[in-house]
C-alpha cells in the first residue's frame, strides 16, 4: 500500500477512533516496533510516529535517503507539539529539514532544525512565547548548550553572522506559502536582498513535514540562476575570511568555518544535484568531479574529531571560491527547483 493511500485512510478514519497514545509506550519502544512498517512501506517511514504524536492529524514524507527520524530528534519534537500544538491553535506545522531529515545527524555536532509554522493571526507575543517555550525544551533536551545571555559577545556575534545558534525558526502559514525567504526567515527587507535561491529550493527539497498540514509541496520555488551561485558565494566569503582575521580571538572559531564550508558544499552539491545528500555523499560528489580536495575532507575528519586548525580556516578560503566558480561553469542555468521532493 502506498503512504498516499495509508494517508487516505486516515482520513477516512471516523474520529472516535483515532489512536490514543498510551503513556506506558515510549517513542523508542514504539520506533523499534513499527521496523516492519517501515519496510513495508518505505515512502512512509514515520507513519508510527504519526500516530504516537496525535493520530491522523500528522503527515510525513519520507527523505530522499529514506532515513529514519532518530529517536532523540523523535522525542525533542514530540515534546513541542505536546507543550505548543494547543489542538492546532499554537501550531499549524512542524517542518524538519537539514541533516536530521536525511539521516545524517551526528549527535555530537548538528543542530535539529526546524520550521515551527503558527496561525496567520498569530501576534508578535504569541511567536515571542512559543520561542521561549521551544528554546527551553531544546536546552532540557540537550540540544542547545547555552543561552545567549550566557555567552560571550564575540561569540554570540559570531553566532548571528553565520546562523550557528539558529536552529529553529517560526513564521507563519502565509509566510511559508509566499516563498518570500525574507518572510520565512523574518528578515528585514534589506538583509533578504541578499539571500539567493538556493536557500529555499535547498529547504523545500530536505524538508519533511512531521506534524501538521502538509504545506512544503505547496510552496513556490524560484528557477535557481547563475547569479545565486554567485550571491551564496560572496554571502559566505567574507565570513570566511573574518574567521581567518580573528582566529586568536576565539579558542572554537573553526566551527564556524567549519559551518562556512559545509553550507557552501550544501550549495553547490544541489546546484548540480538540485536534491539534498550528506555531506559525505557531497563530498564524496564534488572529489569524483573536481578531484581530491585536502580542505574538505579535513572538513569530514574535524567532524569526526573536532579541534581548533588555522590551517584549515585559511584554507577554507580558495575552496570557497574553487567550490562556486566551478559550479557556476559546470551548470546551466537558470535551473528548475520545483516544490517538494525533487528526483534523483
Amino acid at each position: 500500500m502506498s503512504a498516499m493511500g495509508v494517508t487516505r485512510q486516515l482520513d477516512a478514519e471516523p474520529t472516535n477512533l483515532r489512536m490514543v497514545r498510551d503513556p506506558g509506550v515510549g517513542i523508542a519502544t514504539f520506533a523499534r516496533r513499527c521496523s516492519d512498517l517501515r519496510r513495508n512501506w518505505p515512502n512512509n517511514l514515520l507513519v508510527g510516529f504519526h500516530f504516537i504524536l496525535g493520530g491522523n492529524q500528522f503527515m510525513c514524507h519520507s527523505a530522499s535517503t529514506g532515513s529514519a527520524v532518530p529517536f532523540r530528534v523523535q522525542a525533542y519534537v514530540e515534546t513541542i507539539v505536546q507543550t505548543c500544538a494547543d489542538g492546532g491553535r499554537g501550531l499549524v506545522s512542524v517542518v524538519l529539514f537539514g541533516s536530521a531529515a536525511i539521516g545524517n545527524w551526528v549527535e555530537t555536532v548538528s543542530d535539529v532544525d526546524l520550521i515551527l509554522v503558527v496561525p496567520d493571526c498569530a501576534t508578535d507575543e504569541d511567536t515571542d512565547r512559543l520561542r521561549s517555550e521551544v528554546e527551553r525544551i531544546e536546552i532540557h533536551h540537550r540540544l542547545c548548550s547555552h543561552s545567549a545571555h550566557g555567552q560571550p559577545a564575540l561569540e554570540r556575534f559570531l553566532d548571528r553572522v553565520t546562523a550557528h545558534g539558529q536552529s529553529f525558526s517560526i513564521c507563519t502559514r502565509g509566510d511559508l506559502l509566499s516563498g518570500n525567504i525574507g518572510r520565512i526567515a523574518r528578515m528585514h527587507p534589506l538583509q533578504a536582498m541578499f539571500v539567493d535561491r538556493i536557500v529555499l529550493a535547498h529547504f523545500v527539497a530536505s524538508g519533511i513535514t512531521v506534524w501538521g498540514e502538509a504545506i512544503l509541496p505547496l510552496v513556490p520555488v524560484a528557477p535557481i540562476r547563475r547569479f545565486d551561485v554567485f550571491k551564496a558565494f560572496f554571502g559566505l566569503f567574507p565570513m570566511a575570511l573574518l574567521c581567518a582575521a580573528i582566529f586568536p580571538l576565539h579558542p572554537a572559531i573553526t566551527k564556524y568555518a567549519m559551518g562556512v564550508l559545509k553550507s557552501s558544499v550544501h550549495s553547490c552539491f544541489f546546484c548540480y544535484e538540485r536534491r539534498r545528500a550528506s555531506l559525505e555523499e557531497e563530498i564524496n560528489f564534488f572529489e569524483r568531479r573536481l578531484g581530491s580536495n585536502r580542505t574538505l575532507i579535513q572538513l569530514l575528519d574535524l567532524r569526526r574529531e573536532y579541534r581548533n586548525s588555522f590551517p584549515f580556516v585559511v584554507s577554507c578560503i580558495p575552496a570557497l571560491v574553487r567550490l562556486h566558480l566551478r559550479t557556476s561553469i559546470d551548470n546551466r542555468f537558470p535551473r528548475e527547483a520545483h516544490s517538494g521532493r525533487l528526483p534523483r
